[in-house]
């Protein structure tokens, strides 16, 4: 089967809160072909903070959405660091942001094709 016939897979865009003992709160935007569980797992391990949740969006462009949500909240990240400190507003409207980031995508895709 050739790749432009391949079904391509289903990721998971996550954003999760870390929460330092001292009550210091941090987003993680990122992206997992797995269970978002099984990420923050992961990401648990060695941690003292505790890590949890808070959104997640299936979609076949994960990649791409993510690399549009680092690029959108590029300025509120700390330096070599993927944690960050997201406003109220875009905690809560994650899911819209990353929709209206891969209704985009799916028409460049379609419609662009120095877009891939």
């Amino acid at each position: 089967m050739s790749k432009s016939n391949a079904h391509p897979s289903i990721g998971w865009v996550y954003l999760l809160l870390s929460i330092s003992p001292r009550g210091e709160e941090a987003h993680k935007i990122g992206i997992t072909t797995s269970t978002v569980e099984k990420r923050v797992k992961q990401l648990q391990t060695g941690n003292p903070n505790k890590i949890s949740i808070l959104r997640a969006y299936s979609t076949k462009n994960y990649r791409k959405v993510e690399q549009w949500l680092h690029r959108r909240f590029k300025a509120l990240t700390e330096a070599k660091n993927e944690w960050r400190k997201l406003p109220d507003e875009d905690v809560f409207n994650f899911i819209e942001i990353c929709e209206e980031a891969d209704e985009t995508i799916n028409f460049l895709l379609e419609n662009n094709d120095f877009y891939k």
